[in-house]
């Protein structure tokens, strides 16, 4: 069996045939209230015979389908044409399932029925007009709503969909791609321009408080305390050398060095192991007025052989202290 919509079940016994779901007219399946199946029948003779027929259902109409407002799209100037648009219904039933119908605008929301007027023309067409004198640019939504004729009568409420748009001197849209592409009415687009509005607003008060700020730490800084300001200033953080010992130091004996006496006037020999009393001087004292042959003679002091300065024989002027240093050379 060929049943393109399962709607039927057939027994294979004595071919009785019988519905398994809904039956509807209005169906693609269905061909001017037709709907047709194919069977196919064999015997038990041998070799066994087989043949094929179609069925065709002729399906009554039922209200079961409620108008819907055609076409559901319109154009509209912002100063309309006084005669107005026509519209009409769609019923997918049958009449008297259909026609004539009724139409009317609903009452919410009540700004409709305040800028718009719907007149019935006869029983298939009605004609949408505009109230008042003119609109602004943008889509609306106008709800009508719709009863057939059927027995029992069924209503439906359609949004008819109106663009309202400048237009030219032969009253075609010239701005209609524009609004098409926005898909906006007019208070949606204030409602952008208002949010972009206080963004921008509160972009420019976040910059002023920027600026207010860099202004209040700025009179900060030259409000603080020159003592508490620590650039300029040497801060001791460690010792080198000889820590304390190098803060008693005399300086009146770098300024005259020939006002110092020796503190002893012992003369002897000294071992190797044996501590000296007083720093030995490598170089001979001199006076601390400059001499023109005093670079010369440190130049020669230095390249002095290595045996001639195993002995050094130091004293101060005046003979008061004179000390003998030897090596012992064992």
């Amino acid at each position: 069996m060929f049943d393109p919509a399962n709607w039927l079940e057939i027994d294979p016994m004595n071919g009785r045939i019988s519905t398994i779901a809904v039956l509807d007219r209005e169906s693609p399946y269905v061909k001017n209230n037709l709907y047709n199946v194919t069977f196919m029948a064999s015997d038990n003779g041998i070799p066994p015979a087989s043949g094929t027929g179609t069925l065709q259902m002729y399906l009554l109409d039922i209200n079961d389908n409620a108008p819907h407002v055609f076409p559901p799209e319109v154009e509209m100037c912002e100063r309309p044409d006084p005669s107005g648009i026509n519209i009409t219904a769609n019923d997918p039933d049958l009449n008297p399932n259909a026609g004539p119908f009724a139409f009317e605008l609903a009452n919410r929301p009540t700004d409709v029925r305040r800028n718009w007027t719907l007149a019935r023309l006869n029983g298939e067409y009605a004609q949408l007009r505009l109230r008042i004198g003119s609109l602004a640019s943008g889509i609306y939504e106008i709800p009508i709503i719709i009863t057939d004729s059927g027995n029992l009568p069924m209503s439906n409420t359609s949004y008819l969909r109106v663009k309202v748009c400048q237009c030219d001197h032969h009253g075609d849209c010239v701005d209609m791609e524009r609004i098409i592409a926005a898909g906006l009415g007019t208070g949606a687009i204030i409602a952008i321009l208002i949010c972009i509005i206080i963004l921008l607003v509160l972009v420019l008060a976040f910059v002023m408080w920027m600026k207010r700020r860099d202004k209040e730490r700025q009179a900060k800084q030259l409000l603080i305390d020159p003592e508490d300001d620590v650039r300029d200033n040497i801060l001791k953080y460690d010792e080198e050398g000889g820590g304390e010992e190098d803060q008693d130091y005399d300086l009146s004996q770098l300024q005259q060095p020939d006002a110092l006496e020796p503190d002893c006037v012992k003369v002897g020999i000294r071992r190797m192991d044996e501590r000296p009393l007083h720093h030995d001087h490598q170089y001979p004292m001199r006076s601390a007025a400059p001499h023109p042959g005093d670079i010369g003679d440190f130049i020669h002091e230095v390249n002095t052989p290595l045996h001639q300065d195993t002995i050094q024989y130091e004293g101060s002027r005046g003979g008061q202290c004179l000390k003998n240093v030897m090596l012992n050379l064992n």
